[in-house]
């Protein structure tokens, strides 16, 4: 009854039960995960969609989970459960038409493979250009960039770990994103956050900031 009302409880239980069945039914990721090569696209078009309920560990499940919890909240008490779920699902599916939108223009400027560089005595590491992706952060994203269009001064932790106002937060977080796709764009494969969807992320981000300031408009 509580996740018939709560929508965003509900999102949480149907991601979490997903992520255990990725270890326990065989190909139930293989089926899911979102390959942006085009051909894979248009033969599993809803992986642009089932990309949100597959996680590459439980970190990586409990940070979108959680910051999903916290932002998704508010949202859903101020636009009601159905809203909420549009925005979720919206948002990710916008999500990955960036990222399958930006892996193919860096297929078509380096091929298969980003090669590994050296500047300044810094070694890039490669890496695939049209690599798979699993996640919800496009979405999750999207309501991070919602509430701080409605409560820019709210004090958040960005990466759970650096205490900021949220307005500030999403500069950081969408100025680093930024950061990596110009890099990839460069050739370079970063350390760290090299791994990002960026590009997903940014795309979630743009259609939440969107959505808030409609909201705040209101």
């Amino acid at each position: 009854s509580s996740l018939k009302n709560n929508y965003t409880l509900m999102i949480i239980s149907v991601t979490v039960f997903a992520y255990l069945l990725q270890y326990i039914v065989p190909g139930f990721s293989q089926l899911l995960v979102l390959d942006p090569s085009i051909s894979s696209v248009l033969y599993r078009p809803w992986s642009l969609f089932t990309v949100m309920i597959l996680h590459g560990g439980l970190f990586h499940l409990f940070a979108n989970m959680v910051t999903f919890y916290f932002f998704g909240t508010p949202v859903e008490k101020m636009v009601g459960k159905r809203e909420l779920l549009k925005l979720y699902v919206g948002a990710g599916f916008i999500a990955s038409l960036g990222f399958v939108g930006f892996r193919n223009l860096l297929y078509t400027i380096y091929g298969p493979e980003i090669a590994a560089k050296t500047l300044m005595g810094v070694q890039f590491g490669s890496m695939p250009t049209l690599g798979l992706a699993v996640g919800a952060s496009g979405a999750v994203v999207a309501f991070v960039g919602a509430v701080a269009m409605l409560y820019p001064e709210a004090e958040v932790l960005l990466y759970f770990i650096f205490p900021m106002k949220i307005k500030t937060a999403v500069y950081a977080f969408g100025g680093m994103e930024v950061i990596n796709i110009v890099a990839k764009l460069l050739g370079y494969h970063l350390p760290v956050i090299g791994g990002f969807a960026s590009s997903a992320h940014l795309a979630g981000l743009i259609v939440g900031l969107w959505y808030g300031r409609k909201l705040r408009d209101k």
